[in-house]
């Protein structure tokens, strides 16, 4: 004869079942939750290495001594970024670097053929016409000319002189001259900035962007009396809640630190990250 189940027993059973699912339930919840964790940190150590890799390249090809360091309220002139800390705007030249790798300018000037008094500089294999040439040109700016450009001499990295057309092997500076002529030469053609949305909001208003977004701002010159807001921006990096820059022996240490919130954890993944631009 079969026996059944008493109720106790169906109540006892029910009882452990349910504590099983509840283990289980947080057991699955906690594997969700550490999964959903690895592949934030994932997701930021991609990010975070794309912003460093693409500002380092940025960096590479800038003006020598030109970076300065500012706040959003400051005005020119500003201090070197060697001689400054804690500022939230991080500026410099950037170099006509695709000219000067398709060897449309030299960067060098002959001393003994150059005619300062109509100040007209003589620079072997350089022709300042294929400087400009569409493919040459920037961002597809169809307005772009010599005028946007400015002739930079080391040791005076701030002060850039205006550039006109000039003969093959030669560039004519126009306004007032500088006091000393170096051998060494830099065209620059734009300025860059970086800093984080919640410094210069009004500059970039896109509500769906909040403060820790790390905004670059380029195809600006300062040297035309442009401030970067006056540029074009694009978002290098969101979750950025901390970015740093120091000129340390001739180098730029960049420090970068993210965070993502995690539905259901109580604290967001956090990295942090440097790169070091000689």
């Amino acid at each position: 004869m079969r026996r059944g189940y008493t109720l106790i027993e169906i109540i006892i059973t029910v009882t452990i079942m349910g504590i099983l699912s509840i283990g289980m339930f947080k057991a699955m919840q906690a594997l969700t939750l550490r999964s959903e964790k690895a592949k934030a940190l994932s997701t930021l150590s991609i990010d975070s290495q794309s912003a460093l890799d693409q500002i380092s390249v940025l960096l590479y090809n800038r003006i020598p001594m030109s970076v300065v360091g500012f706040d959003a309220n400051e005005t020119p002139p500003y201090q070197l970024l060697e001689n400054v800390s804690g500022k939230t705007v991080l500026q410099w030249y950037g170099a006509a670097s695709e000219s000067y790798e398709a060897g449309e300018y030299s960067s060098f000037i002959d001393m003994n053929r150059s005619d300062f008094a109509t100040k007209t500089l003589y620079t072997p294999e350089t022709n300042l016409s294929s400087v400009l040439r569409t493919e040459r040109i920037k961002w597809n700016d169809p307005t772009f000319d010599l005028s946007k450009m400015v002739l930079v001499f080391p040791g005076n990295t701030l002060n850039g002189y205006g550039i006109t057309d000039s003969p093959a092997n030669a560039i004519t500076l126009t306004g007032t001259p500088p006091d000393t002529i170096y051998e060494k030469y830099s065209l620059a053609d734009s300025a860059y900035a970086l800093t984080r949305k919640e410094h210069v909001s009004s500059c970039f208003p896109n509500p769906a962007f909040d403060g820790n977004t790390l905004l670059l701002f380029y195809n600006y010159r300062p040297w035309k009396g442009e401030g970067f807001c006056d540029g074009n921006v694009t978002v290098l990096a969101t979750g950025v809640n901390s970015f740093r820059a120091q000129m340390l022996n001739g180098t730029i240490r960049l420090a970068i630190d993210m965070n993502r919130s995690i539905r259901g954890s109580s604290t967001p993944v956090h990295l942090s990250k440097q790169k070091v631009v000689f």
